[in-house]
């Protein structure tokens, strides 16, 4: 659910006052998905139609002394994983900003999250190439408690740091503590990034670097690493007591011309229970007027993370209104 246009705009302001505006916009998916291979509990996807539908709502205002501040929240049906099917509101989170930096308070990213840029390029029905076994987004520590975040970011130049901190509302697990910093600019006709970011919840650290570098010709090559240590994983349910000791790392090619953008990565993680790895594809036709064809693969060797086996596979159209 990554497209977005802007599809309807309400405004709502007072004599003497700043205008604040509601934007209404809407992504829908339709198509076929299905997959292979059983790992203990976790079936095949068996062939299968898609659907999925998110609305969302998005708000932007600002004082009269030049604060601007706003928000998001989504509506999504979740492809009926919610309790009865029933659709709810989702990563909702909103900001303040001004000279200061930008305030951000709610379901967002933590500061290693926000700092380091994905491996994956396009997008398919059920992220079939970038979930995988050998897939990893940066989540880092964020989401160990109510995945309530507060992070603060600023940015100067090409650089932009940030620092964030998700609280336990229990008061048992310490705070997640995070801190992030990312670069971007251009270099003999190459458009580089880069990024490091750390998160600490007082028995885990959780480390990571991410670069990127496209091409005017159309080609993207980017690559990450992550490094997770510990004694002990605190969640909302308590601790475990299996030492920890994970590292991911991951690369990413795409290339694109006109509408058409085409994909592939690999990853793997070295686990005290062995290495685990997996690679995806994808490619994306933008048809024009908010529709994309779009078809995804992912294959490992253990379990996939959108909750099929080995393989999976989608072939559809994204829709955005």
């Amino acid at each position: 659910m990554k497209k977005l246009l802007l599809a309807s705009t309400a405004l709502v302001g007072f004599a003497g006052a700043a205008a604040a505006e509601v934007s209404l916009s809407g992504y829908a998916e339709i198509g076929v998905r299905g997959g292979s291979g059983n790992f203990g509990s976790v079936t095949a996807i068996e062939t299968q139609f898609h659907n999925d539908v998110v609305i969302n709502f998005n708000f932007s205002g600002s004082t009269d002394n030049g604060l601007e501040f706003g928000g998001k929240v989504q509506l999504d049906d979740s492809n009926g994983s919610n309790p009865n099917g029933i659709p709810r509101f989702d990563d909702e989170a909103f900001f303040v900003s001004g000279t200061f930096g930008r305030v951000t308070l709610g379901e967002t990213d933590g500061a290693f999250d926000w700092a380091l840029s994905e491996i994956y390029s396009g997008t398919a029905l059920n992220d079939d190439h970038s979930t995988h076994a050998g897939a990893y987004w940066y989540t880092g520590l964020d989401g160990t408690y109510d995945n309530q975040i507060a992070r603060y970011e600023y940015s100067f130049g090409d650089f932009g740091i940030a620092g964030s901190a998700e609280i336990d509302d229990t008061g048992v697990g310490d705070t997640v503590w995070g801190l992030g910093g990312k670069w971007a600019g251009s270099f003999s006709g190459l458009d580089i990034g880069a990024g490091i970011g750390v998160q600490d919840n007082g028995v885990n650290t959780v480390w990571g670097l991410s670069g990127r570098i496209a091409m005017q010709q159309g080609f993207s090559l980017s690559a990450g690493y992550a490094d997770l240590d510990g004694t002990a994983f605190h969640t909302s349910n308590g601790f475990t007591t299996t030492p920890l000791s994970d590292s991911w790392w991951g690369v990413g090619a795409a290339y694109s011309a006109g509408a058409l953008t085409v994909g592939a990565n690999y990853g793997a993680f070295d686990t005290n229970q062995g290495t685990i790895d997996g690679w995806g594809l994808v490619a994306n036709y933008d048809l024009g007027g908010g529709a994309v064809a779009m078809a995804g693969y992912g294959s490992g060797d253990a379990a996939s993370w959108n909750g099929g086996g080995k393989d999976t596979w989608s072939v559809g159209l994204g829709l955005s209104f």
